[in-house]
């Protein structure tokens, strides 16, 4: 806690007492060699004993005798700065024999720490730093100048305790959170056997009594804990950190300590590993707090001393009193706690609904159900077979039985009941579920159960890359389900199972290296623009550290030796990793056969009730972990197969066939902009290079579009092999039936397996494990799997050591990158749904996709764009067209009234039925009569008709807006005599009486219709400003704003913008520059302008300014969403060098003027061209270009004889002469400034 520390050991102050541990027996594995010391009397007087010096080898006698008991890792969110495995590792360099872990409030780490002090030999002590109010945990109230919780260290003595602890901090996020989790005396009772607790710091309930000089409420306190614990399980702590108040309580404590005979222990309130971390320190909490370093209110410790203690340093610091030293061993000595792992709690299968049985009655009834689950297992698979399998080949039946058996003996049948039951509802209540996920994928029994609905046969999926007999792990089956749906499917459970034995994973977010140079860069008060500079500079690739990123970005290795940046790489460097906040996991559930605290603890996060442990944990806890994902895509699928079922047409997308030619013609052109993994540049790329022709080769393009593989050159070699361009060679024929569908190319796990099995005789469970060391590189079992798989290869295949050496190296070459087929498969088939959708009915999708993009501007201007291209007519917005979401009429999309900002679901809806139940709107005020008025006020009615959604429902926006005031007065004059019963029942839908009195205001302009209609959709619908000057500003660009990507990063690119915002900050040097952020048609984009080039252009930086940038583009890595897909240019942007406005840019960026002359021009046309020129004198050289795309192409420079310039008038009148692809800019490229 922030100043929680005690204090240096002052000498005459009472002798404390010293405890008598239980030396004789200890049960626990632990056995430490704690010296017994001496008894204390019947009075809590000590018996007489020796002052022990605190030099020479006494001391160092005593130091031996002392492990931390007040311990912080980064579990203490945003507050410690140490990872367990450092902690620990520190614990053993300094020869401690045991080590506590005391986070604020929660457990995260706790199974972290066990395993790790076990690792390492230390005795590991579970605890935490709890809060506990004096009041009731269920009060709410924050009193004045009042402490609402108080610090009390727990810690587990044996396995009650640890249970209780569970309990304790469970209740404490779930009951008790108030700023923070807290517990109450009541709760602590209840719970309080098997725990041993110190009184904590200075924020210790007994410690503030003692600090505010109030002994009597100290004794009160102290007693009610010595009370609560078993005897002897209660200290008192304290603190040297150097601070006054601990002097006081130094002073204090141990007298209360010897009056209530209650032992003293010594610790050091531990926040960070040494000394020299305590800056990276402080920089974490102003993360924490929001705060800069250089703020004077910041949140900050009062030493730097909150460092992991040596013993020595701890006897030095305690030296009088050795016994708070050496107590902290007795402490470690009652401890006889082992963390069970090994046992799984698997929930049992309930076929209707059952009130959850407690867990002594459920185990009993477990084995009763057993039974009869396996039973209804064996039914519903044979069920499931018979029907996809009418006539089974005796592959299929073997499979199936081969499956059957090992599910049953591995204990699984439960587990598959459960997903069946759940995937059986979401289906019963039209909730979408996915065709599979993972290697569950594989399963034909999953499959006969309808949990995956692809046949794993059909494609050559292997089972035992699902389960593996010789692999003892719980199954991994993730469901993707609608993301609408996806909540409700989990409420499903959890009533099914028990609200208490089903809930939700945490997850925590660490600091990565661009986060963190961030992070710390805010908190050092570095200015923003430097260090989004930094953090762009570090390579892309996840995963990367820092000291990577600066060993292969040369500039950001610079920038970290430049004086200004130093304290920011240094402090980033010590605190990259740890956690910074923690969260809801996507997608994981975690079940279990009794109450979940009987288990693990759980924590809060927002409405959600989560798990405190991590997903990794529980699983190694034996609980069972799911996967529910919400997939927009197949939100997507749903909503464009009801958009076309509404237009009397009717489709089965589980039955559509996979050989659509429309279909591959549109993957093969890479037109898949809203395809399902198939949006990206590169992706669009690879398909175009690829011509996929057969489901199988879509299965490969997911596989392939993946770092490994791209990285590798794989992708260019499956291209080549499969359009000839390579031959397709296999070193043994017996590959050829493995590896003919990718064209001799490994590119799928099951290949790797499949090789292992057929050629070397290898059990599909060896050659699961073969396929897992090649993955994880594990050297020594790859070494013996090479030599399993050439004698076998002899034996099995007669292939000469030679050339199954070559086999075996090909496969630990391409392994490496190789992809799970199963997962790859099933993705292929939503890919490829979303394809035919689009190829087929591209209304329908289109629309689809934009309904679930709804709020994503940056999307919905793609698609907008894609619409246009594909001549798909997007009617705008209207309160008598649109629906909620975007809806098709007569073959035209309808906007969406939800994706207006400022417009709430409420009123949206509120509209739409009133129109579907009683006709269109004939106006502005005919809506505010029949609508209720506390659902359309005056932001939303102003953002409908900025939108244009009132069109021609009034003479002109201008006067519907300033009409809006009086439509609101009338509409709830209406309501008001409706609710009176002044209206008749035919009267009630009369036109108001003012509908006609429209206010005489002038018409918007052209622009400030745009603008308005931009800041209710978020972008420019009906057009664009740029627009009226397309061919004047095309000319000059290099690229659209969303035509960035990757692969323009650090290039130079020029573009025609719009200005929409400013923001002028200051260097440290006190530099005037700014952050521009600027758009086009396509989208919009952060541009940086430097001091040097802001001194030079900050006359025409203002808003609505068009503005041709030159600059180098710096892009941020795409970023993926749930549903795999790349995405946009989030925290992208230009590093501009040149900034011009319109009217002079042409003159300024353009070298020269090319004109292109088409194949069929004559003389006539070159006269032509030469008066329109000279109609446009200038400074600009013009070169005539003809046939340039044929083999005898030339060029004629005109030199100084005719110069002109590249103005709109010029360009229209040459393209309307030559062509559209008339004009060719020459635009020059300037060096970078800053």
């Amino acid at each position: 806690m922030f100043g929680e520390s005690g204090s240096a050991g002052i000498k005459g102050s009472p002798s404390p007492l010293r405890i008598t541990p239980n030396c004789d027996g200890i049960k626990s594995p632990w056995h430490l060699p704690v010296p017994c010391l001496a008894p204390t009397t019947g009075t809590g007087e000590s018996s007489p004993r020796t002052i022990i010096s605190a030099a020479g080898g006494v001391l160092a006698q005593v130091s031996d005798q002392y492990c931390h008991l007040h311990v912080h890792s980064h579990y203490s969110l945003l507050d410690g700065v140490s990872t367990i495995p450092a902690l620990v590792s520190m614990a053993k360099d300094q020869g401690m024999q045991a080590l506590a872990l005391t986070d604020h409030g929660n457990m995260y780490g706790a199974v972290e720490f066990h395993n790790a002090c076990h690792a390492q030999g230390i005795k590991p002590i579970i605890g935490i730093e709890a809060y506990i109010t004096d009041g009731s945990r269920h009060d709410r109230k924050r009193e004045k100048g009042k402490q609402h919780a108080f610090h009390l260290v727990l810690l587990v003595e044996n396995e009650i305790g640890y249970r209780n602890l569970l309990k304790l901090t469970s209740a404490a996020y779930t009951e008790g959170f108030y700023y923070k989790p807290r517990i109450d005396h009541e709760l602590l009772r209840q719970h309080s056997e098997g725990l041993i607790a110190t009184s904590a710091c200075l924020s210790g309930e007994i410690n503030r009594a003692l600090l505010h000089g109030d002994s009597a409420k100290a004794e009160q306190c102290a007693r009610r804990y010595i009370d609560t614990f078993a005897p002897g399980r209660f200290f008192m702590e304290v603190q040297d950190h150097g601070l006054v108040e601990q002097k006081r309580i130094l002073e204090r404590a141990p007298e209360l300590a010897r009056k209530l005979g209650v032992p003293v222990i010594a610790t050091n309130d531990v926040h960070y590993l040494r000394k020299e971390d305590s800056h990276a320190q402080e920089v974490h909490l102003c993360i924490n707090t929001g705060k800069q370093m250089e703020d004077e209110d910041r949140m900050a410790f009062d030493s730097d001393s909150f460092y992991f203690r040596s013993g020595k340093e701890m006897a030095q610091l305690f030296g009088d009193y050795p016994e708070y030293i050496t107590n902290t061993m007795d402490v470690a000595s009652m401890v006889d706690f082992e963390l069970e792992t090994g046992k799984t709690f698997l929930p049992v299968f309930i076929e209707e609904k059952e009130t959850p049985k407690k867990a002594d009655e459920a185990s009993s009834t477990a084995e009763a159900l057993q039974g009869q689950n396996e039973e209804r297992f064996l039914e519903l698979v044979e069920e499931g077979f018979s029907r996809l399998y009418p006539e089974p080949t005796e592959e299929a039946r073997q499979r199936l039985a081969y499956e059957i058996s090992v599910i049953i003996e591995m204990g699984f049948v439960s587990y598959f009941l459960i997903t069946w039951d759940f995937c059986r509802y979401a289906r019963s209540e039209g909730i979408p579920v996915g065709p599979g996920r993972g290697s569950a994928v594989g399963s034909i029994v999953s499959y006969c159960l309808s949990i995956t609905t692809l046949c794993p046969l059909k494609y050559d999926l292997i089972f035992e890359r699902f389960l593996n007999s010789d692999r003892i792990s719980m199954p991994d089956i993730d469901i993707d389900f609608c993301m609408e749906g996806r909540e409700k499917v989990i409420q499903y459970v959890q009533q099914k199972y028990g609200k208490d034995r089903v809930c939700q994973i945490i997850t925590f977010g660490t600091m990565a290296a661009k986060a963190v140079i961030r992070d710390v860069g805010r908190a050092l008060g570095i200015p923003l623009s430097d260090v989004d500079q930094l953090a762009k500079k570090v390579p892309d690739t996840l995963g990367i550290k820092l000291e990577e990123a600066l060993e292969q970005e040369p500039k950001l290795a610079a920038a970290a030796k430049d004086p200004r940046f130093q304290e920011l790489f240094d402090v980033g460097m010590r605190l990259e990793g740890l956690n910074r906040h923690c969260s809801t996991h996507a997608a994981g559930v975690v079940i279990a056969d009794r109450p979940l605290t009987d288990l693990i603890p759980l924590s809060k996060n927002g409405d959600d009730i989560v798990t405190q442990y991590p997903m990794e944990t529980l699983e190694q806890l034996g609980l069972l972990k799911m996967d529910f994902l919400g997939l927009r895509y197949l939100t997507i699928i749903d909503r464009a197969c009801r958009l076309i079922a509404q237009q009397g047409k009717s489709i089965d997308i589980e039955t559509i066939p996979l050989d659509d030619e429309a279909t591959y013609q549109l993957l093969c052109k890479g037109e898949t902009h809203g395809i399902f993994q198939l949006e990206s540049d590169g992706m669009r790329k690879l398909l175009r290079n690829l011509v996929p022709d057969c489901f199988e080769d879509l299965i490969a393009v997911l596989a392939l579009y993946r770092p490994g593989p791209l990285g590798s050159g794989m992708h260019t070699l499956y291209c080549d092999r499969k359009h000839g361009r390579e031959k397709v060679e296999y070193l043994d024929p017996s590959l050829k039936p493995i590896l003919h569908m990718t064209n001799g190319v490994i590119l799928y796990q099951e290949q790797v397996m499949k090789i292992a099995h057929d050629l070397a005789g290898f059990s599909m469970n060896d050659a699961d494990n073969l396929r897992k060391a090649m993955g994880k590189k594990k050297i020594e079992l790859m070494e013996k799997y090479r030599d399993q798989f050439v004698e076998g290869a002899k034996t099995q295949s007669d292939i000469e050591p030679k050339i199954s050496k070559a086999i075996f190296e090909q496969i630990e070459q391409f392994a490496k990158y190789g992809f799970n087929k199963s997962h790859s498969t099933a993705y292929a088939l939503i890919s490829y749904r979303t394809a035919y959708l689009k190829a087929n009915h591209g209304e329908a999708f289109l629309a689809a996709v934009m309904s679930c993009y709804i709020s994503a501007v940056d999307q919905l201007v793609t698609y907008l764009d894609e619409c246009k291209r594909l001549g798909i007519e997007v009617l705008p917005p209207h309160v008598n067209q649109s629906s909620k979401t975007y809806s098709l009429q007569d073959g035209k999309i309808v906007y969406g009234l939800v994706a207006l900002k400022g417009v709430g679901e409420k009123a949206i809806e509120a509209i739409v039925q009133q129109r579907e139940k009683k006709g269109p709107f004939k106006s502005l005020f005919d809506l505010t009569s029949r609508v209720e008025p506390e659902l359309v006020n005056k932001m939303v009615l102003e953002q409908l008709i900025s939108a244009g959604a009132f069109e021609g429902l009034g003479p002109s926006r201008s006067a519907l807006h300033a009409a809006v005031k009086d439509a609101i007065e009338e509409g709830k004059r209406v309501h008001a005599e409706r609710r009176a019963g002044q209206l008749s029942l035919f009267a009630a839908d009369s036109a108001p009486t003012v509908e006609e009195s429209w206010p005489d205001v002038p018409p918007w302009s052209d622009g400030e219709t745009l603008s308005r209609e931009k800041g209710s959709l978020g972008f420019y619908l009906s057009g664009h400003p740029l627009e009226r000057i397309e061919a004047e500003i095309e000319p000059l660009r290099t690229h659209l704003i969303s035509q960035l990507t990757t692969k323009q990063d650090q290039k130079l690119v020029t573009l025609a913008t719009m200005v929409s915002k400013i923001r002028k900050v200051k260097t440290r040097r006190g530099e005037a520059m700014a952050v521009l952020t600027v758009e086009d048609r396509s989208g919009s984009i952060d541009a940086v302008v430097f001091p040097k080039t802001f001194k030079t252009s900050s006359e025409f930086l203002e808003t609505d300014q068009v503005l041709i940038i030159q600059g180098t583009a710096e892009i941020q890595g795409t970023s993926k969403n749930t549903d795999d897909q790349e995405r946009g240019l989030s925290g992208s942007q230009i590093r501009v060098n040149r900034i011009l406005p319109l009217e002079v840019a042409s003159e300024q960026f353009v070298r020269q003027i090319g004109i292109q002359f088409p194949s069929d021009s004559d003389e006539a046309m070159l006269f032509q061209t030469k008066e329109i020129l000279h109609r446009h004198p200038g400074k600009l050289p013009v070169t005539l270009i003809f046939d340039q795309h044929g083999p005898d192409s030339w060029r004629i420079p005109c030199g100084n004889r005719l110069l002109t310039s590249a103005t709109q008038e010029l360009i229209e009148e040459l393209r309307e002469l030559l062509g559209p692809e008339a004009i060719r800019l020459d635009i020059a490229q300037t060096e970078e400034t800053t």
